[in-house]
């Protein structure tokens, strides 16, 4: 992988407020968009809450070239902070395995609420 254009880009946790296609938070993030696309393959067979977030296809299966949605980009965020900090796929998908809750809806919800307050 080509290093990122900002090292820090997933040094923090990233909410959207509106649905963002996979190439637009890979320039947000200074980053591939092949990189996106590694992480989302990684959270699509490891996370089903964001493998669900997908809207579903004329057969039922998820539409992976629609826009992510705001949990999916929180989702893949946390995903590449993990691929800095242990620099391989392999242990990312065990840390996940091992740590299902650091990515469930749950989980955004309340950093998000935690967000609001500390803006409010």
């Amino acid at each position: 992988m080509k290093p990122r254009n900002n090292a820090k880009s997933t040094d923090h946790d990233l909410f959207c407020d509106f649905p963002i296609t996979k190439g637009k938070l890979a320039q947000e993030l200074g980053i591939a968009r092949s990189t996106i696309g590694v992480w989302s393959q990684i959270a699509l067979y490891r996370i089903a809450a964001f493998r669900e977030a997908y809207p579903k296809d004329s057969e039922g299966n998820p539409d992976i070239e629609s826009p992510l949605s705001p949990y999916q980009s929180w989702v893949l965020v946390r995903v590449g902070r993990l691929m800095d900090q242990l620099a391989s796929a392999n242990r990312v998908r065990q840390a996940i395995s091992k740590n299902p809750n650091y990515f469930s809806i749950y989980t955004y919800r309340k950093a998000q609420e935690n967000l609001t307050q500390l803006s409010a």
